[in-house]
């Protein structure tokens, strides 16, 4: 079989031919129900509902879905099956579950989330129930118990490295949109408003800035901690009520562990400058996060497991534990804010600033964003706790 972009008629066919997957949906393939919900930037994504049960199948585009001209290679799509492969052991129930993929139509299936709702959207309509952010520390913790060179045999991350180092282009889109594109002048940029370019045009020009930026992109591209999700935030998790899901790992790489904390932060920090009526919800959201992430990943880290701390003592090892977490925090600070820049003035911005009531309102929610973004990429290195990242956001 070749490739070919499946329309609802063509997956009907390809399902029909998949009698694990058949069975899961019941009947015959007449009788199931096939929409296109497709609303992210990258792929094609359908839901099936069948008389017994339902599925997700989410098929790469040789291009970018909102900008035809923008090739983009399908193998992403086998590093995402890798990715949920890879973590799902470690994390049960937290994504959803993998079923199939096929490599000649660079085609994932997976358990479908009807009832769920994406985070952002949840938060803007303001029905997200707290205690979302805990589980997305546990998750982030038991992605790095069983990928981190620090809690395995380093045989484990030779080979996630060999897995996941052809997942370059996607990468690539990282290194550009987030680490590079919006402390320059760049095509890829949207038109800023008015009143933001003169702030624009000082944070393209703020050597200082550059130079803290420099760091983070070394951490991003030297240091293979563990296994990223890669674009973790409030638009890849999903929810209904308590059960809170992570879906879209196709920038999968190894990298900082930061990065995903800092991700995940900034697209809370970012709804925070819309919405600052709702500081001390997202403050305790934050503070639930880092509790759950630093705790789990403390329990799993005091145990024997990698070569790397091999020849430590309990006592000894404490002392490395703490040094390791203030490294990931000084991480997830700089992280933070490149994912508040970017998404402020950068390709790709958040929706979150649509709640506010007024053009006034929005411009100021963009610009402390992009104030608080810039401290905390500038400062991110010396911080030495939770609260002073806190701090830098005015909680």
């Amino acid at each position: 079989m070749t490739y070919r972009i499946l329309d609802a008629s063509g997956l009907r066919d390809w399902l029909a031919q998949q009698p694990d997957l058949s069975e899961r949906l019941g009947s015959e393939a007449a009788d199931w129900s096939i929409r296109e919900v497709s609303d992210g930037n990258l792929n094609t994504v359908f839901l099936v509902d069948g008389p017994v049960g339902a599925l997700c199948c989410k098929q790469a585009l040789p291009h970018v879905r909102v900008a035809p001209d923008w090739p983009m290679p399908l193998e992403r799509a086998l590093y995402e099956s890798r990715y949920m492969q890879t973590v799902a052991p470690a994390a049960p129930g937290l994504m959803p579950e993998f079923l199939a993929y096929d490599a000649d139509l660079f085609l994932i299936v997976m358990e479908c989330l009807t009832a769920h709702e994406v985070l952002r959207s949840a938060l803007i309509a303001d029905r997200a129930l707290p205690g979302f952010s805990a589980v997305i520390g546990t998750y982030i913790a038991r992605s790095v118990q069983a990928t981190g060179w620090v809690n395995q045999p380093f045989e484990t991350g030779a080979r996630l490295l060999e897995q996941f180092s052809g997942n370059t282009a996607l990468t690539r889109i990282t290194v550009d949109l987030i680490l590079t594109d919006p402390y320059r002048v760049c095509d890829r940029n949207p038109e800023p408003e008015a009143g933001l370019r003169e702030d624009v045009t000082a944070l393209q020009n703020d050597q200082n800035l550059h130079q803290a930026v420099g760091r983070l992109q070394e951490r991003f591209l030297t240091v293979r901690q563990a296994l990223l999700h890669g674009d973790l935030h409030t638009g890849s998790i999903m929810l209904d009520g308590s059960d809170v899901r992570v879906i879209d790992g196709e920038f999968a790489t190894m990298g900082p562990v930061g990065f995903d904390c800092g991700l995940y932060l900034g697209n809370l920090a970012l709804h925070l400058c819309a919405v600052p009526h709702k500081a001390t919800f997202l403050r305790d959201e934050m503070l639930a996060f880092w509790q759950s992430f630093s705790t789990e990943l403390r329990s799993s880290l005091s145990k024997e497991g990698g070569d790397q701390w091999a020849l430590s003592g309990p006592a000894s090892r404490q002392d490395l534990i703490e040094t390791f977490l203030n490294g990931i925090l000084r991480d997830t600070a700089g992280f933070c804010g490149l994912e508040m820049v970017r998404r402020t003035v950068g390709f790709a911005q958040v929706a979150d600033y649509g709640v506010c009531s007024t053009e006034k309102d929005r411009l100021l929610a963009r610009q402390k964003a992009l104030q608080i973004g810039q401290t905390l990429v500038v400062q991110g290195a010396s911080l030495r706790s939770f609260s002073d990242i806190l701090s830098l956001m005015g909680l």
